[in-house]
């Protein structure tokens, strides 16, 4: 339980001291996929429902009732206690729970959720587990829920908008800084993601991460670890599949970002001194731990996060940045004294790159992802001092006259995978790069550089040109609204173009390139 003191939370920023806490075992390594929600509910994701509003779906006529719920680990148990009936006591889970309403705080109001159809969870690491009384008693499967949410003003709306449809019930609360608050007196229901790949090559979509974590081991109750430790782990767990460095709720990831994790006996048993940059062709991003006042925060970053940090990682509470420290990057990090620590490391895809715009002093503009990032003055978010240019991609900065002005934001990666990139593939499209005989750069969507005379398309490894995807339209209804990437021309110099998100003095529009995907909040649906 985190102090409430001022005093005590001033301590702990400034001495940071790590809790090693005795774990009784790892689950094992997972493959999957980051999400940008806890609870994948889009509108109502903070909300916490108190178990007393309980409400079932009928009482038998004649009788006074009383009504309760309760969480039993993962399960959600509705109990109607009516004076003179036969039973006297009904205990409700499951398909019995159908019909079933809870009520919720919401915006100074309250929103109603109905409980329409019940079915057993299918975990997202398989395989399927019958929910019959022995199962759903030692804790092997759990229902989830079919939930609609209705407020006084508005129509009744599906609670899980993305995903599989269907919810997960957790026990405890959650902040809407994504701190997990132990409260037995609350619950929530976490969407779940739906497979829409195959068995052997899955690709989840949708839902949240607080259900995922609990397919992947790390539920909020005591199973594999005690009580606890593993509510540490599903914390840990939470910030990790957000990626939320700063732990304060907010995601630095796109939705469906291929995830590989461990916990600490395998991540020591990788490490020989320094853990690996790569792994199965998943690049390192982070080491989670819990420090002495219970927060999450990595305890380094890999070096590529660094070189692809977005422009949405700023940390709200400036004594929270990710400053430099002797740790970073997680590289150079020895975890052998770490066994028995709560902690968790990941590896990722990277499905996004950081797209900065650089500027010479004869007024050219190079807008590129092929940077290098220095983490002894780089913090992340929007400082550019430490981002240099790296066209040779060999990890070192290279001599050129152009400086770094702005990160634009995330673009996502020329290596998408093959089948993330064929489900995007209606909706997004490459930014080619070409260049000129005088060192003058263009970015654009088309590939015969639009036609400008002396550009001709700059391919590096066989990469076509193409530096990388961009949104070709979104939809103007959803959350998470993106930023368009325009072209600019220069009124002064023939042949001098800008591709920036914002107007460079001195030039004008020429036309919208596409959308860059907005970190932390791309929908689910759109992958």
């Amino acid at each position: 339980m985190k102090a409430n003191s001022k005093t005590v939370t001033r301590w702990c920023l400034a001495v940071g001291m790590l809790t090693a806490l005795g774990a009784e075992a790892d689950p094992p390594p997972i493959n999957s996929a980051q999400g940008t929600q806890l609870h994948g509910s889009e509108r109502f994701e903070t909300v916490n429902i108190p178990l007393d509003s309980f409400e079932p779906a009928s009482s038998p006529a004649g009788f006074t009732c009383t009504k309760s719920a309760l969480m039993m680990g993962g399960r959600l148990v509705g109990i109607q206690s009516c004076s003179g009936a036969n039973p006297p006591v009904w205990f409700m889970e499951g398909a019995d729970l159908v019909g079933a309403t809870f009520r919720a705080p919401f915006e100074g109001r309250s929103v109603k959720l109905t409980i329409e159809e019940a079915r057993c969870h299918e975990s997202i690491t398989g395989p399927a587990v019958a929910c019959t009384t022995q199962n759903l008693a030692d804790g092997k499967a759990f229902w989830e829920y079919r939930v609609t949410a209705a407020t006084e003003d508005a129509l009744s709306q599906p609670l899980c908008p993305t995903g599989s449809g269907f919810a997960l019930a957790a026990p405890h609360a959650w902040s809407a800084g994504g701190e997990l608050l132990p409260n037995r007196e609350h619950f929530t229901f976490a969407c779940a993601a739906k497979n829409e790949g195959t068995a052997n090559l899955p690709f989840f979509v949708g839902g949240g991460v607080v259900a995922k974590c609990i397919d992947w081991g790390y539920p909020p109750w005591a199973t594999t670890f005690p009580q606890d430790v593993a509510m540490d782990y599903h914390q840990l767990c939470t910030r990790m599949a957000t990626a939320d460095y700063c732990g304060e709720g907010r995601s630095n990831t796109l939705d469906g970002t291929p995830l590989k994790f461990m916990g600490p006996k395998d991540a020591v048993l990788l490490n020989a001194g320094g853990l690996p940059p790569t792994l199965e062709g998943y690049s390192l991003e982070a080491v989670w731990k819990v420090d002495d006042c219970g927060d999450v925060r990595p305890l380094c970053l890999g070096k590529k996060r660094w070189d692809t940090l977005p422009l949405e990682a700023t940390c709200v509470n400036r004594k929270l940045l990710l400053a430099p420290r002797a740790t970073r990057p997680c590289e150079w990090m020895n975890l052998s004294s770490q066994a028995t620590s709560t902690l968790l490391v990941s590896y990722s895809l990277f499905i996004d790159q950081s797209l900065v715009t650089f500027k010479d002093a004869n007024n050219n503009y190079l807008t590129t992802t092929a940077v290098t990032v220095d983490t002894q003055t780089l913090e992340g978010g929007k400082d550019v001092t430490g981002i240099h240019l790296d066209l040779d991609a060999n990890g070192v900065a290279d001599a050129t006259p152009f400086t770094a002005q702005r990160k634009e934001g995330p673009i996502l990666s020329p290596k998408l995978p093959a089948n993330i990139r064929a489900r995007m593939s209606n909706f997004i499209k490459p930014l080619y790069r070409c260049v000129d005989g005088n060192g003058r750069y263009l970015l654009t969507d088309r590939s015969t550089c639009d036609g400008v005379a002396g550009f001709f398309l700059k391919v590096i490894n066989g990469d076509k040109g193409i530096e990388g995807f961009v949104y070709s339209s979104v939809d103007v209804t959803s959350t998470g609204q993106r930023r368009p990437l325009k072209l600019w021309r220069s009124k002064l110099t023939v042949g001098v173009y800008a591709t920036s998100t914002q107007a460079p003095p001195g030039f004008i529009f020429v036309r919208d390139l596409g959308y860059l995907p907005a970190v932390g909040q791309l929908p689910g649906r759109d992958l």
